[in-house]
């Protein structure tokens, strides 16, 4: 007797099912590469208004804190021309640094002779509601200028120094865009720092409220076949319900960069959640307590 052949459907769908998950996790690996380069700010310098003799300025993000309120750049300068040594190594004459920090210091001596040593200041996100979360939006407002130190108690301040400001930087969930303000001038150094959620930051939490629902759909279908008496009550189901119960806020709580309770996120998904899943445990148990586990099933 011939021997039956054996169907090849079963190869075939795991060759395309393998080719599937191929080209989904290039996509994603290339999703990530280029998410990388849009989420970082990127303002370049205009050297050309500042001129020969000016200050060079690189700012780097540090922080970025929705939650705070608060953005940390780190600041360093290179004297250039007049204000600098011949070497450029060190400054030529005395300035103050003026930052519209939120907190810490708001003055910095720089001295003739000395290095000009990097200042990391905490500037305030004036605009945003972090409670938007995971589609909350923040602005931030970055200003810093040079004068010429105080003396005899008048202001050098009628002096102007130049500045090439540059500034990057890149936080992990955050995409963050930085522009020059209309404000800003070659000696007042003002730049506007826009914030929010990076895609997969957006996408994970959309996922997860996603998820949430899922689960509670289908709970909500188990209840509604034990209550029609299609399905009889087991101990498992209890087990089951209190471990979502209690597994909800820790995957509420694995969202990226997520605030304390009370977000927009859950609202949509995980208040509904904790309470759909805590009347069907409760459902159950009293119809347990009522007719026995067999109840009506058949």
């Amino acid at each position: 007797m011939e021997e039956p052949k054996k169907s090849k459907l079963p190869l075939i769908i795991g060759v395309v099912l393998l080719l599937l998950f191929a080209g989904a996790y290039i996509f994603v690996l290339n999703a990530y590469k280029n998410e990388t380069a849009n989420r970082a700010a990127e303002l370049t310098a205009d050297t050309q208004k500042a001129g020969e003799n000016h200050i060079d300025v690189v700012g780097r993000i540090v922080t970025v804190d929705p939650i705070k309120g608060d953005v940390v750049v780190r600041l360093e300068f290179t004297p250039k021309g007049s204000l600098g040594s011949a070497d450029g190594a060190t400054l030529a004459r005395d300035l103050d640094l003026y930052v519209a920090s939120s907190t810490g210091k708001n003055v910095h001596e720089f001295k003739k002779g000395k290095r000009m040593n990097p200042v990391e200041a905490v500037f305030e996100i004036y605009e945003g509601e972090v409670m938007d979360y995971p589609f909350d939006t923040h602005t931030a407002e970055i200003g810093f200028f040079f004068e010429p130190p105080v003396k005899g108690g008048e202001s050098g301040g009628s002096e102007s120094v130049p500045m090439a400001v540059e500034l990057r930087g890149s936080v992990a969930g955050l995409r963050i865009d930085a522009e020059y303000a209309k404000e800003n001038t070659p000696d007042h150094a003002v730049i506007e720092v826009n914030v929010q959620r990076a895609s997969t930051a957006v996408f994970f939490s959309v996922f997860i409220m996603i998820a949430m629902w899922a689960l509670t759909i289908g709970v909500l279908c188990l209840v509604f076949r034990v209550f029609a008496g299609h399905r009889k009550i087991e101990i498992s189901m209890f087990s089951f319900l209190g471990a979502l119960l209690f597994a909800f806020p820790a995957l509420r709580n694995s969202q990226p960069g997520t605030p304390p309770i009370g977000t927009m996120s859950d609202f949509l998904a995980f208040f509904w959640a904790e309470v759909i899943i805590a009347l069907s445990l409760l459902s159950v148990v009293l119809r347990w307590i009522i007719r026995g586990a067999g109840g009506d099933a058949k």
